[in-house]
Formats: structure tokens, C-alpha cells, sequence
């Protein structure tokens, strides 16, 4: 897996971590995504455009990328039941362009319950407040 990022600004500063490849490790997302935690990211996009195949280990990933931007939050933590029904999505993380088989893994996983999914990485971007 091949991992690039950069930093966009919208509202407030956004670090992009454009995947390619078959996500189906934990190790290259997590140790790239709390290297930019350390440097001081709150917000990121997670481009999955490129990214054919998302196994459970992958799925584990995003959920620790998601944790950790979470866990940083001061703001309201949310609620299995605000999660459940739709009323929360993160802040602080976003995917672009899961493929059809990436999107069928993130929402049999229901993680489209509580992280927005965008058609390009400038709509990401923009959502974020």
C-alpha cells in the first residue's frame, strides 16, 4: 500500500492521506496517520479512490484513525444511539471515493452510519466547519 499526503486548508487545516492499493493491513494507515497526529492534524480525509479491496484489518484501521481524532475532540462525544440513528457523523474524518466493493465493506461494517463519504476530495474538504 502506498500512502501520500498533504495538507489542504478549508476552514480549518485538513490533512489528506491518498491511499492506493488493496487496504488489508493496520500497521501502514495507523503509523501514517498518528505520525500526522503527532504533527498536529485534527482533521483528516481518507482518499480511497484508489484502493480496490478493504479487508477487516483495513476496516480496523479506519476505526483507529477515526478513535484517535475522536479521543482528541474537547467538544460533545457521541452516543451509540446518536450514531445509530444518523444524528452523528465525525467531525474529523472523511473518505472519498470508497470503490464499490470498499463501500460495500464500510457499510456492512456500519461505518457509513458515522463517517460522511464524499464524490471528490475538494467536497471533503469543503464539509469540513
Amino acid at each position: 500500500m502506498d500512502i501520500t499526503s498533504w495538507r489542504e486548508t478549508g476552514a480549518v487545516p485538513i490533512t489528506v492521506l491518498q491511499l492506493k492499493g488493496d487496504l488489508v493491513a493496520e500497521e501502514p494507515l495507523t503509523t501514517r496517520a498518528r505520525a500526522a497526529f503527532a504533527d498536529g492534524a485534527r482533521n483528516i480525509v481518507l482518499d480511497l479512490g484508489d484502493v480496490p479491496y478493504i479487508s477487516s484489518a483495513g476496516l480496523r484501521a479506519i476505526h483507529t484513525v477515526y478513535m484517535l481524532l475522536r479521543d482528541a475532540d474537547t467538544g460533545e462525544q457521541p452516543t451509540a444511539q446518536s450514531i445509530a440513528s444518523g444524528r452523528y457523523k465525525s467531525p474529523h474524518l472523511k473518505l472519498v471515493k470508497p470503490s464499490k466493493n470498499g463501500l460495500k465493506a464500510l457499510s456492512t461494517a456500519g461505518y457509513d452510519m458515522f463517517l460522511d463519504i464524499h464524490d471528490s476530495i475538494a467536497a471533503a474538504v469543503a464539509s469540513f466547519t
